[in-house]
């Protein structure tokens, strides 16, 4: 049976004819209102209905953009199929269609030429592994332009991306709160900006609690599994002492980062706690599980549709910039200061 509007409308708590402003992309009807009928729209699976009437398909372009392959490599197929998810359902609510297409490397006149092919109303972009300067040589597309996964407020675009300073601080509050006062940083060698912003999240945060920091502890690897471990493995036989608590920039470097640490005969947590960012579905499954940042990729990439659809409905109206807030997810990998055998500091 379809979905109806009145249905809608009970699970957003609003009125039909909210709804209806809503559906048929109506003004009037405020930014928290309308994300939270839409929400409602798409978790109950509604489709709008075909007509006479009905807006016509306008097809979308999912653009992935591979410039080098540390981050966007095969260990992260999960969460980009998950943005992916919610850019496509989000997508049916807007009556557009949604294509896939991926680059790698960075040729900006190959870029712009694959846009102005076919007849895609927009493209939603995963800058991922795209600089500033990146981006701004995307701003002759032609087309309506939304980026994920990176966030650039100096630049005319729209944009949807993770808070990592929420993010991070509540993992180094966590951490205090646990007694732990020596934690170290685990980063990728080669940076981006959510790299970044998460280390320098993560030094504001110390800062917050008062904890100093010892370069030492400062731990800078390749952010694929392998060349990370093997990275993890060297820098490790140069230490005599360890902190309390290792913060992994993401999840693939936290995978390398453990194996090192327990092939070197650390125990995790007894010895070292430790905590990635991304909350990949294989975190349940390490040993022990490892604790994380997740931030909903679904929840971005429904966002990032939302404002493409804005866009192509408005082409002159203001850019927005989103960040979405994640939720510390604790496992196995952390414990106590001191509650274990004791740290190697």
């Amino acid at each position: 049976m379809a979905t109806t509007i009145k249905q809608i409308a009970e699970r957003a708590g609003v009125s039909p004819a909210t709804v209806s402003l809503v559906i048929n992309m109506r003004p009037g009807i405020g930014s928290a209102t309308r994300d939270r009928v839409l929400a409602a729209a798409s978790d109950l699976g509604y489709r709008p209905k075909k007509g006479p009437a009905a807006a016509p398909t306008r097809a979308i372009r999912f653009l992935q953009i591979v410039r080098h392959g540390h981050i966007l490599n095969p260990n992260h197929r999960v969460f980009i199929a998950d943005y992916i998810e919610g850019i496509e359902r989000e997508a049916r609510i807007w009556s557009c269609s949604l294509e896939v297409s991926s680059h790698e490397g960075f040729n900006p006149a190959e870029i712009l030429a694959s846009l102005e092919s076919g007849s895609i109303g927009g493209a939603i972009v995963l800058g991922t592994e795209l600089d500033e300067s990146d981006i701004e040589a995307l701003r002759d597309a032609g087309r309506p332009l939304v980026f994920m996964d990176t966030f650039h407020s100096s630049l005319g675009f729209d944009f949807v991306d993770m808070d990592n300073d929420s993010s991070v601080f509540a993992v180094v509050e966590y951490l205090w709160n646990q007694g732990h006062r020596r934690i170290g940083l685990v980063k990728g060698s080669i940076p981006t900006r959510n790299f970044r912003l998460r280390e320098r999240s993560f030094f504001e945060s110390l800062d917050h609690f008062g904890l100093s920091f010892d370069p030492d502890d400062s731990f800078a690897v390749d952010s694929t599994y392998d060349k990370g471990r093997l990275d993890m493995s060297r820098l490790l036989a140069e230490r005599h002492s360890l902190p309390t608590a290792l913060f992994c920039l993401n999840d693939i470097i936290a995978y390398g980062c453990a194996n090192a640490l327990q092939a070197a005969g650390v125990a995790i947590p007894e010895e070292v706690s430790l905590i990635g960012f991304d909350d990949l579905p294989s975190n349940m499954f390490m040993s022990p599980p490892l604790s994380s940042v997740r931030v909903s990729k679904h929840r971005i990439g429904q966002r990032a549709m939302q404002l493409m659809a804005q866009r192509l409905e408005d082409p002159l109206k203001c850019t927005e910039k989103i960040l979405v807030g994640g939720e510390l997810v604790l496992r196995g990998s952390v414990c106590p200061s001191g509650a274990g055998k004791g740290s190697a500091s």
